[in-house]
């Protein structure tokens, strides 16, 4: 699957985060609940998280820190 980093807001203060994408799986940096998005395409530099609709999610044991981190996530 493909993976990026990308720059994204969330919450209704548009927060700036770090968004880590692997394939239709994302997660903001730090976060322990991961979603799967329905359309991959929303999945784009300058996304506001709280607009993606989502088909899937799951809690993380610990906080995601990167790219790797949820590759992990997500495979286990």
């Amino acid at each position: 699957m493909r993976t990026k980093e990308i720059k994204g807001t969330y919450g209704s203060g548009k927060t700036p985060c770090t968004v880590f994408v692997y394939g239709p799986w994302y997660v903001v940096e730090g976060g322990t609940i991961v979603n799967k998005a329905s359309y991959t395409w929303d999945l784009v530099e300058g996304v506001d998280v709280e607009e993606i609709e989502d088909e899937d999610c799951f809690t993380w044991s610990s906080p995601i820190e990167s790219l790797l981190d949820l590759i992990d996530a997500v495979n286990n």
